[in-house]
């Protein structure tokens, strides 16, 4: 049975009564040390009614007990019965005060201890409790915003499809601008639940080579009628052949594409964005510059993480999570993301990856 075993057991009875047995003990074990002679030493006895009281929580009450077993310890040299103090029976005796006090001192530890280790449990279980209730939050959350929007870009495309009778220029405008505005919504569901996914079971990475070059076009011709939208000019240049890069090139559009929307975002109408794909040493780097306000120095150094907006934003619709996103995808695939304001305006968002010949995926 453990000692917390019997704590409980023992505050089952009154206040009252575990006092009284403690004390009594106590007392049993003063009257029989002092009237057995002092060579018969039975004061490592009092150790048990200041350990009980100490594992109660009654500190106060179990240093006094320490303190009258310290001295009746020694007074048993001189009551009831004046004997001649011998050195061995002193020594004895100095050794079982002495063992009293370490006992003491080593429960007082070991309480401390368990009474640590309790907290470092509830603590742990408490955040058990937030991970599953955050875990259920975040499923049923994604499941129900996705579940309408899924069905209503399914309506969409088929009244752009003329399933439901024919529709006037106009009316396809309307229908590609809802439609463009789900994806959108997708979008951000998707980046919450990718959000939780990695911090909860990592990155899972689906591994091939790679051509950037090609990977960076399709990104480009993807986003180009927001471009159009907002009147900003997009340019791209890439240096030569970029060598090919080992990596999952679904991830790596999806960064893309959250770099590319944030430029956009932030791009002013008439302004532009430019992306350079060039090579280094071992690397491939990718620039996207646009001619944006740029970013406060705060923003600069909190822009990737999680949930963070920078100041100027809230006419933006996002979560914050994008570049958070994308950090931790620039990093599985062991390169480096960062930005940089321009000198003349405008901000830098760079990331390189390591190269691969494409007989090293062999």
């Amino acid at each position: 049975m453990s000692l917390f075993s019997l704590e409980k057991q023992f505050f089952s009875v009154s206040d009252t009564t575990r006092w009284g047995i403690i004390v009594l003990t106590f007392l049993s074990i003063a009257a029989a040390d002092f009237l057995t002679p002092p060579e018969y030493i039975l004061a490592y006895l009092y150790a048990v009614p200041i350990l009980i009281s100490m594992a109660f929580s009654r500190p106060n009450v179990a240093k006094a007990l320490l303190v009258i077993a310290v001295i009746a310890t020694y007074l048993n040299l001189f009551f009831p019965i004046n004997a001649s103090l011998i050195p061995s029976i002193v020594i004895n005796r100095s050794l079982a005060a002495l063992s009293i006090v370490i006992s003491s001192y080593f429960m007082v530890r070991y309480i401390h201890y368990q009474q640590h280790i309790q907290a470092q449990e509830s603590l742990l279980q408490s955040e058990r409790n937030v991970a599953q209730m955050r875990e259920d939050f975040i499923a049923t959350l994604t499941h129900d915003l996705k579940t309408p929007l899924l069905g209503t870009e399914k309506t969409i495309l088929y009244y752009l499809k003329g399933s439901f009778g024919a529709i006037n220029t106009e009316q396809r405008e309307v229908m590609e601008a809802i439609s463009r505005s789900t994806q959108r919504q997708l979008a951000l569901v998707e980046d919450l639940s990718s959000a939780y996914r990695q911090d909860t079971v990592g990155v899972t990475l689906r591994m091939g080579l790679v051509d950037m070059d090609e990977l960076m076009a399709d990104s480009l011709t993807e986003v180009q009628y927001l471009a159009l939208e907002r009147k900003i000019t997009l340019e791209y240049y890439c240096q030569r052949i970029p060598p090919k890069i080992k990596g999952d090139a679904l991830q790596l559009k999806r960064v893309v594409a959250n770099l590319l929307h944030n430029s956009l975002n932030y791009t002013p109408s008439g302004g532009s964005i430019r992306v350079n794909v060039l090579e280094q040493a071992k690397q491939l780097l990718v620039e996207m510059i646009d001619s944006g306000p740029g970013l406060a120095l705060g923003d600069l150094e909190n822009v990737f993480h999680r949930f963070y907006r920078g100041e100027g934003t809230r006419e933006i619709v996002g979560t914050g999570l994008g570049l958070y996103l994308s950090r931790q995808l620039i990093q599985a695939h062991q390169g480096t993301i960062w930005v940089e304001n321009m000198p003349k305006g405008g901000c830098k968002f760079s990331f390189t990856l390591p190269t691969v010949r494409e007989e090293a995926l062999l």
